[in-house]
């Protein structure tokens, strides 16, 4: 036979207090007294209680204490790194991350975003989402949204992000400076919201007075990448270096040109995008992203977005004195985000990439 779930019922029974003295001090509220405060505790550990904090941060209008996160997809170590840092950021706060894993498809990212967003957490952070504006555009009436690693200009959501365009320019540049000038582009498909990554290396290249180069896979997986310079091979024609719009495909690509007897960099230098673990073990020249920074300070966007609200109902004032100081640690100030204002006020933080050379990398061979 089941156990009988413990109530805040059997607490008060078992410590000798009302009920409205348990749910104090299960909420952490003062005006308590220590002996009874003490006395309630030893019931919670006693009897077994579990707190539903969903269900009493519903009844009570209060917090939850989560906050969801929407990766891309849980398979791409980009969104992992986000994930490790916004989760060190707000634990040390109480909070706890839910899950759930987006889709490249917008109508299934749409889906999921509503259902994150079901069940109630304090905000959402979005990394790399693929969805539509208008899913964001009605979940953000009802609940503070984060974006991460991507800009997302919709009022109310909140964004930190990588400057893609210069980070494109860097990586093109670089193999420009080698002394390349037949540089293609294995461009993100279409559907992967990184369009300034190819704006990027078509700028460099048309300020260079060079003709772009652009393949197009048919998605951004290893395999795919490597299907399309094996056709490049296959065909004869070679470009000298290629900038690709991710690590992911960059992988593919020299699994491509290692199996094709290609040597890397003698023959063809390669860069990626977003210097991922692999990328590192790999020796990958790549566009580092801060990946982890931007963890950290999605993170301190969803704890001031927090605080502002609890200031503002709770003080009946605009903004608090405490949103300066957690946006500090993210390298933000003054955003202004009292009362209402932070659906209607958006905000970004835009970090400069870094070129990380590596080993696949070198200047043209000569004759």
């Amino acid at each position: 036979m089941a156990r009988r779930r413990v109530t805040q019922a059997d607490l008060a029974r078992y410590a000798g207090v009302s009920r409205s003295l348990v749910s104090r001090v299960l909420q952490g509220l003062d005006k308590v007294s220590e002996d009874k405060r003490q006395r309630v505790l030893a019931a919670v550990q006693e009897l077994g209680y579990v707190d539903n904090g969903l269900a009493t941060a519903l009844a009570g209008n209060r917090r939850s204490r989560l906050v969801g996160f929407l990766p891309q997809e849980l398979s791409n170590a980009l969104f992992v790194e986000v994930y490790d840092s916004l989760r060190a950021e707000l634990r040390g706060h109480g909070f706890q991350l839910v899950i759930v894993e987006g889709s490249l498809d917008a109508e299934e990212e749409d889906a999921r975003l509503r259902q994150l967003v079901s069940y109630s957490p304090d905000c959402v952070v979005v990394a790399g989402y693929a969805g539509s504006t208008n899913a964001l555009t009605a979940a953000v009436h009802s609940i503070p949204i984060v974006s991460v690693t991507r800009r997302i200009s919709e009022a109310g959501v909140r964004s930190v992000y990588s400057d893609d365009r210069t980070g494109a320019m860097l990586a093109t540049r670089h193999l420009l400076e080698l002394g390349h000038a037949r540089i293609a582009h294995l461009q993100l498909p279409p559907g992967i919201p990184y369009e300034e990554r190819a704006a990027g290396y078509m700028t460099a290249m048309e300020r260079a007075g060079l003709a772009p180069w652009v393949i197009t896979p048919e998605a951004q997986t290893r395999g795919a990448a490597y299907e399309a310079v094996s056709a490049l091979v296959n065909g004869g024609e070679i470009p000298t270096a290629l900038f690709c719009g991710s690590d992911h495909m960059a992988l593919g690509v020299l699994d491509a040109l290692r199996d094709h007897g290609v040597d890397v960099p003698g023959a063809v230098s390669v860069v990626g995008y977003d210097d991922q673990p692999l990328a590192r073990l790999a020796g990958l020249t790549t566009v580092d992203q801060g990946a982890a920074e931007q963890g950290r300070i999605s993170g301190a966007f969803v704890r001031a977005l927090l605080e502002a609200q609890d200031s503002s109902q709770g003080a009946g004032r605009e903004g608090g004195e405490g949103d300066e100081d957690v946006l500090s640690q993210g390298s933000q100030r003054g955003l202004g985000l009292g009362g209402g204002a932070f659906r209607t006020t958006p905000v970004q933080q835009v970090l400069a990439p870094t070129l990380s050379v590596r080993s696949t990398t070198a200047p043209p061979r000569r004759g």
